[in-house]
């Protein structure tokens, strides 16, 4: 017994002590803050409201969950998240639906998510049925992708109620005219789904931010399905699990009336809230691509964007998509600031085109010329 004691002892003597070491990385690792008189740190700090929140759980009955994995299947589709609203106001405010990645969840990005309600937002997240990360297929399953454009349509339509219903809390709350959707990685790609897709868009969507999205194969046909839609795509240069030059830089040429912003070492996870806790990484995604190389080999995956996605109007293109992560030598962004830059610029890109007046006016200003002014990371296309 004695020497089981000592064990155990020992044991919790060792974690201690690598949980101390990694502690004092993440510490002496914090990153330098905006110039104290910057745009870009009143931006940071901005916050107008208190924050709340709510769960969201409801079952969209028109649409089946397919049998994938362990997963039997199941005749709709039972969507679980959270809603982050301002707290104490009774105008309307926009509304945005938030689209998580491949085996994250719908918290995985909530530094957004509170950003944004704190700054007047309605925003809704949900956990997508089977791609997860505690999907009961088992694992995380790529293939229902097809169906995660009708989960943030129906994520709409269900808030829409909750802004009719005079019993509910965000009864009149919302402004439906004025919505907005954004995503990361699979998420994102989900988001451009829902905003271009002929099969799947919703035209109620005015602006949409796509962080770090899977878009090699997508087609000028795609994007040019709905010019209606203002779009952002948001990469970092150093992203191992979805890389830039594929997916945002050649991208450019085949949607001319798109936004770009780049941030210079920005990581894939560095949009996260993981990207904090791990910033003495390196490069973050060394730990994506362990875990993507984890999950994709349980998965029978096709090759091709057009055998998963219906192909209406040519909008795939049928090239062979090559496996994600990349060798990328160098040392990505401080994940901290890297939220900081996502933030505020998906606060003003929101602004620009779901406020109005003054309000937008100054967040015009901000992104399209002070943002990139004050900070070098930051390189900006705007449409053509």
């Amino acid at each position: 017994m004695k020497i089981i004691k000592n064990v155990i002892k020992w044991a919790l003597a060792a974690l201690l002590l690598v949980v101390g070491v990694l502690g004092i990385l993440w510490a002496l690792n914090a990153p330098s803050q905006f110039a104290q008189d910057s745009e870009s740190l009143a931006q940071l700090e901005r916050a107008e409201f208190e924050l709340g929140s709510m769960k969201l759980k409801f079952e969209d009955t028109s649409r089946a969950t397919p049998a994938l994995g362990k997963f039997e299947g199941a005749s709709s589709r039972t969507l679980k998240g959270t809603i982050w609203f301002p707290q104490g106001e009774s105008t309307e405010h926009p509304l945005l639906v938030f689209s998580h990645g491949f085996g994250s969840y719908h918290k995985g990005s909530r530094h957004i998510a509170q950003y944004l309600a704190r700054n007047g937002y309605v925003v809704a997240a949900v956990n997508f049925p089977l791609s997860n990360m505690r999907s009961p297929a088992g694992s995380p399953q790529l293939l229902d992708i097809a169906n995660q454009p009708g989960d943030v349509s129906a994520v709409i339509d269900k808030l829409t109620e909750f802004n009719s219903d005079a019993n509910h809390p965000l009864y009149q709350r919302i402004d439906t005219q004025q919505v907005g959707a954004y995503g990361l990685s699979l998420g994102g790609l989900t988001t451009a789904l829902v905003s271009f897709h002929p099969d799947f868009q919703d035209k109620r969507i005015k602006a949409a931010v796509m962080l770090a999205p899977p878009l090699e194969a997508f087609s000028d046909n795609f994007y040019a399905s709905n010019n209606e839609v203002a779009s952002l795509i948001f990469t970092g240069t150093l992203d191992r699990v979805v890389p830039e030059a594929a997916n945002a830089t050649e991208v450019q040429a085949r949607h001319p009336k798109g936004w770009f912003l780049s941030l210079d070492k920005g990581s894939h996870l560095g949009f996260a809230n993981v990207g904090n806790p791990i910033r003495w990484m390196n490069n973050p995604d060394d730990l994506g691509c362990a875990l993507m190389d984890r999950m994709l080999t349980q998965l029978d995956l096709p090759d091709r964007w057009s055998k998963v996605l219906p192909n209406t109007q040519n909008v795939i293109q049928d090239i062979v998509v090559p496996p994600p992560c990349p060798d990328l030598p160098g040392e990505a962004m401080n994940g901290l600031k890297q939220q900081w830059f996502t933030r505020i610029a998906t606060g003003a890109f929101f602004d620009m085109h779901l406020r109005k007046a003054d309000r937008a006016e100054k967040a015009s200003t901000f992104f399209v010329r002070t943002l990139s002014q004050e900070n070098s990371e930051v390189v900006i296309q705007a449409p053509q």
